[in-house]
């Protein structure tokens, strides 16, 4: 396993530029060309030149850790984004599930083609059990980017923000609505959706959801937000297939159980993740899909209600918001899907509902054929 540099990255929609000393110009004319002697592949915003040529048709598990050296082929340098782990192969062929972890983005990159039967799955979404290759982008962490927290207060705390990133994440719920607990006049304010960002100029994941406020300071500190969907990137020289499914959805918000929820604010969803196809002939008959995940219920005399993943296979239907607590907490806001937004949590005189996660990207160098269940609507470049 190698280290390498990644030589394009896009900016904006459909450009991208390198470091001039990686330009290749031989004609003069403006056109750019992959560095002689290097066995590089992709066209747009993700180009990697690989170490070393593959021998044969790359083997992928059931499991896969990015953050795990050993598990990669070589791990790439992005120039404004997280190290990628690259696994490539003459031929990669998928007919099974494939779940896919760990800090770093993966890329696949197949020296002639790449298959996804009807049979297989490659998963990067993030759940309420694992977390996505590559989610949680730091870029997140900037305020610009960042979903609100919910505020703290003993009748009910509010509902923190959905994760946003291709489009926007839903708002938080207020809680303490009738502001019957101190400190008073006093509301357990809700926390902003996380708002939807520029076009990605890297492969990275999306943006995880805000944190509920809690309900007392000594037994309640909020629920958390779901973690967003990762980040995956298929790179095929020749062709590239998909008849199975390529997932990289959000987590449903967090609820925290029993008398530790008490009064608190429902987490916010995740927004879904990136997924990047590369190639010149890309036929789809599957389901692509980066939806977010839905806020969480908030709490009353118990904690709230877990919200629910992003959808995979049900990619046009949206992830269903958390139920509020059974007296009086907010509901959480659906997850975004397809052609429907993140939807917000309610307010409630206990803990508000978390707000639901935005959608991801579907990012696409190349014709495409097919293509009729993508969510969100892909850009083509």
């Amino acid at each position: 396993m190698g280290r390498a540099v990644i030589l394009l990255l896009g900016l904006g929609a459909c450009s991208f530029a390198v470091p001039a000393a990686e330009v290749i110009d031989p004609t003069g004319d403006g056109s750019i060309d992959m560095p002689v002697g290097l066995d590089c592949y992709g066209t747009g915003l993700v180009r990697i030149c690989l170490d070393t040529p593959p021998a044969g048709p790359a083997t992928l598990g059931t499991q896969l850790d990015t953050g795990i050296d050993a598990a990669c082929t070589q791990l790439v340098a992005q120039a404004s984004g997280p190290e990628l782990c690259v696994i490539a192969g003459t031929q990669i062929a998928l007919d099974h599930g494939l779940v896919v972890t760990g800090s770093r983005p993966l890329v696949l990159v197949g020296t002639e083609t790449i298959t996804i039967t009807a049979t297989g799955t490659l998963d990067v979404s993030s759940t309420s059990t694992r977390t996505g290759a590559g989610a949680n982008a730091t870029l997140c962490q900037l305020a610009m980017n960042r979903p609100g927290t919910g505020e703290g207060d003993s009748g009910g705390g509010g509902g923190g923000g959905g994760g946003g990133f291709g489009t926007a994440g839903g708002n938080g719920g207020t809680g303490d609505t009738n502001d019957n607990q101190p400190p008073t006049p006093h509301l357990g304010v809700r926390g902003n959706a996380g708002p939807s960002q520029a076009a990605p100029t890297a492969l990275r994941g999306g943006c995880g959801g805000g944190q509920g406020g809690g309900g007392t300071t000594a037994t309640s500190v909020g629920a958390l937000g779901g973690a967003s969907g990762g980040a995956v990137y298929l790179i095929a020289k020749n062709a590239l297939t998909i008849d199975g499914n390529v997932f990289a959805s959000g987590a449903g918000g967090k609820a925290t159980p029993a008398a530790a929820g008490f009064m608190e604010g429902g987490g916010g969803g995740g927004s879904g993740g990136m997924i990047g196809l590369d190639a010149p002939a890309i036929a789809i008959t599957g389901i692509v899909a980066a939806n977010g995940g839905a806020g969480a219920g908030g709490g009353d005399n118990n904690g709230g209600i877990q919200g629910g993943d992003g959808t995979t296979i049900t990619y046009a239907l949206a992830a269903i918001g958390g139920g509020g607590a059974p007296c009086c907490g907010g509901v959480g806001g659906r997850g975004a899907a397809l052609a429907l937004a993140a939807g917000a949590g309610t307010d409630e005189i206990s803990g508000g509902g978390g707000g639901g996660g935005g959608l991801g990207v579907v990012w696409i160098d190349g014709p495409v054929t097919g293509g009729t269940r993508i969510s969100p609507a892909p850009t083509v470049h």
